[in-house]
């Protein structure tokens, strides 16, 4: 209750600050910081820093669609042989499991050139047998297991068959000089300039499914003492032959051309003749009506 008086002014039972008394001794009902130091001012510090009047800025209609989706423009089916020598942790005499997944890393379409630059690898895990003894006919171990990742690198030309990507490329930039005041060369003080930039959706790759076919080949073989066609490895050779089914897609803006459209967009559509174009529509039936 040290830094606390009952103000008996206002009759209301409360507590006031001692460091900011004065200000209701003044008489200031309103405004309790007007009577406080410079530490109880701080709690005030809200303000309109600045405030503008935004001018209004014209806009043009640009129109190149109805909607703005993935579009199929090549699906394919590419082979890609590998081959690829593994090593295992400890020497084994048969290869009891290898399963196979494929992973892509990189799908690069090269719009100049038609070619897709690919590459992944193929996730084997193996499980093998080991020989831990040999005891009259009978051979004892244990089943280990390995992962590898196999690399890949291929390249291809797609066939798009009319139904290319679109991708623009930009504009050089343009220059304009002028003459000096003395008309004898040019004001390196003045120049016009126009850049154009212009943005393009990437073309992107799908994988459908894949399918592996291979075979494991022992080169190094140690026989097995006592036992006819067994021996050990721990290397061992694997060739794959890797089928990819892949898809290359494009989001593009296109048409969608019905009954019903908004006043003045089938002219619009008349215009930029849109059925003349390589989308495939998913309503066949709309030239027939016309």
């Amino acid at each position: 209750m040290d830094n606390y008086k009952y103000n008996n002014d206002s009759m209301k039972g409360s507590y006031m600050n001692s460091d900011c008394d004065k200000g209701y001794d003044k008489g200031y009902d309103k405004g309790y910081d007007k009577g406080c130091d410079k530490g109880c001012e701080k709690s005030c510090d809200a303000s309109v820093i600045r405030s503008d009047t935004l001018t209004g800025a014209e806009n043009y209609p640009w129109w190149g669609g109805d909607y703005k989706i993935p579009k199929v423009l090549a699906e394919f089916v590419i082979q890609i042989d590998t081959e690829a020598k593994i090593r295992l942790n400890e020497p084994s005499y048969e290869i009891k499991r290898a399963e196979k997944q494929v992973f892509l890393t990189q799908c690069r379409f090269i719009p100049s050139t038609d070619k897709v630059f690919i590459e992944g690898y193929i996730r084997e895990n193996i499980e093998y047998a080991t020989k831990r003894c040999t005891r009259g006919s009978a051979i004892a171990g244990s089943i280990k297991d390995i992962t590898v990742h196999v690399p890949f690198r291929a390249y291809t030309k797609v066939d798009f068959c009319g139904n290319k990507p679109q991708i623009h490329p930009n504009l050089p930039p343009m220059v304009a000089r002028y003459f000096d005041e003395k008309r004898m060369g040019k004001d390196i003080r003045e120049a016009d300039r126009s850049n154009v930039e212009i943005y393009n959706e990437p073309v992107y790759c799908e994988l459908e499914w894949s399918a592996v076919y291979d075979a494991e080949i022992d080169n190094k073989g140690v026989p097995i003492e006592g036992f006819i066609n067994e021996e050990e490895f721990q290397e061992f050779t694997d060739k794959s032959v890797v089928y990819l089914c892949m898809k290359l897609l494009q989001k593009q803006q296109v048409c969608w051309p019905g009954p019903s459209m908004p006043h003045g967009k089938e002219e619009m559509l008349n215009a930029a003749n849109p059925l003349n174009t390589q989308w495939n529509f998913p309503i066949t039936d709309y030239t027939e009506k016309k």
